[in-house]
């Protein structure tokens, strides 16, 4: 028996059947819970503008607690967002946002490179980019394997781990501040069963990497790390040199002096 691979839909045909999904009770849910960790983590961010890729929720702006002067948002065009555009193609100029989230933007991505290359290249250095998407390492990445065959949303996604990101971050010479999973809840479109069950919220400190839905929160470089290091290995290298250059030069001038007094 073979089994086929679940190909990552096209952004912008995703975005619909995405908006529709988080207006049922189970995405409901979720996106309280986004609601309540960016609250806290984004207060800290202060800057010019931001950008939201992805809008499913219009009523609700997941930056509204971060200390920006503008806040904007992106979506697929013919939805409700400040600009419409395709993710892959930015239509911003560089080096102009304090902060980025990408909003499910890799799970429903054909091109996930291309999408994090679009937001480093709008993002100011000592930027922050924030990644939310859907945790293969759960009961929704169960779900995804068993049910994504259908192509419904959610599950026909491609569910990236945290690790993978942090090595595609690593590449783009990003330092990751932090990543936390949260909704331990099982993946129920049952708005009063999963109120019933939000006390399995309180195991997060035992099973948080199980959660559903992570958030990987990360700063870009004003100095490249590959650069940095190559700097720090010429510097060591030539302090290194230096030294024993110093000690020769001292041994043979410490030579001839007693030679002299001879």
């Amino acid at each position: 028996m073979k089994f086929k691979l679940h190909r990552a839909p096209v952004w912008l045909d995703a975005q619909q059947s995405l908006g529709q999904w988080y207006s049922t009770g189970l995405g409901q849910s979720i996106l309280r819970n986004l609601e309540t960790r960016l609250s806290d983590s984004l207060r800290d961010v202060f800057g010019y503008q931001g950008l939201l890729v992805g809008n499913f929720e219009p009523e609700c702006n997941l930056l509204v607690n971060a200390g920006l002067h503008r806040k904007l948002t992106l979506d697929a065009p013919g939805r409700v967002a400040d600009i419409n555009a395709d993710a892959l193609q930015l239509p911003i100029a560089s080096d102009t946002m304090k902060l980025v989230v990408l909003w499910h933007t890799l799970d429903f991505c054909d091109n996930p490179h291309q999408a994090l290359r679009e937001a480093d290249r709008i993002l100011m250095d000592d930027g922050q980019l924030v990644i939310i998407g859907f945790n293969p390492v759960s009961a929704f990445g169960v779900r995804h394997l068993l049910t994504g065959w259908r192509r419904k949303s959610p599950w026909h996604g491609r569910f990236y781990s945290r690790w993978r990101l942090k090595d595609w971050l690593s590449v783009l010479d990003y330092r990751v501040l932090s990543s936390e999973a949260s909704f331990i809840r099982p993946p129920i479109n049952s708005e009063r069963v999963l109120r019933r069950l939000k006390g399995m919220e309180r195991l997060q400190p035992w099973m948080g990497g199980l959660g559903g839905v992570y958030i990987v929160r990360a700063r870009k470089q004003t100095i490249p790390m590959t650069l940095a290091r190559r700097q720090w290995r010429r510097q060591r290298k030539g302090m290194t040199v230096g030294t024993i250059t110093n000690a020769a030069d001292h041994a043979r001038n410490t030579r001839r002096t007693t030679e002299k007094k001879q």
